[in-house]
């Protein structure tokens, strides 16, 4: 195996693309001018996400759309570098319209972290983990 990627679900193409810019996700050359998916590069190694509508997604999967209303089937995690860097994404979030369901908050005395909805419902976590206080 060479890599991995995510694929998504979205109810509006136009509006997650938007939503994923405006919190900084660096939209993937490859498929900038298409307008019936998004792609995305996440991350110091390029960490491709990719957008379908929700038809075809379903048409891949061959199986039903989660309803992110009612339940969660992966929680999406981004590491972050400080605790400053935690805050300031939660800040970055909110502007673009997502919505924070963990304001941001130290876990377990070693982790610093908070957790978000884009605009789909999908639950991202963005995480700091200060190494030096990790129990053995």
């Amino acid at each position: 195996m060479k890599t991995i990627w995510l694929n998504l679900p979205v109810k509006d193409i136009q509006k997650s693309k938007a939503f994923f810019k405006a919190i900084g996700f660096r939209e993937n050359p490859i498929h900038k001018s298409a307008s019936d998916l998004g792609s995305f590069l996440i991350g110091e190694h390029d960490f491709v996400m990719m957008l379908f509508q929700e038809e075809t997604f379903q048409s891949f999967t061959q199986n039903n759309v989660s309803d992110t209303k009612n339940g969660t089937e992966v929680l999406i995690n981004i590491d972050a570098q400080s605790k400053e860097e935690v805050d300031a994404f939660a800040s970055i979030v909110k502007e673009a319209g997502g919505e924070v369901f963990s304001e941001p908050a130290e876990v377990d005395s070693w982790m610093y972290t908070f957790g978000f909805k884009d605009v789909d419902g999908h639950r991202w976590s963005m995480l700091y983990m200060n190494m030096e206080k990790i129990p053995e």
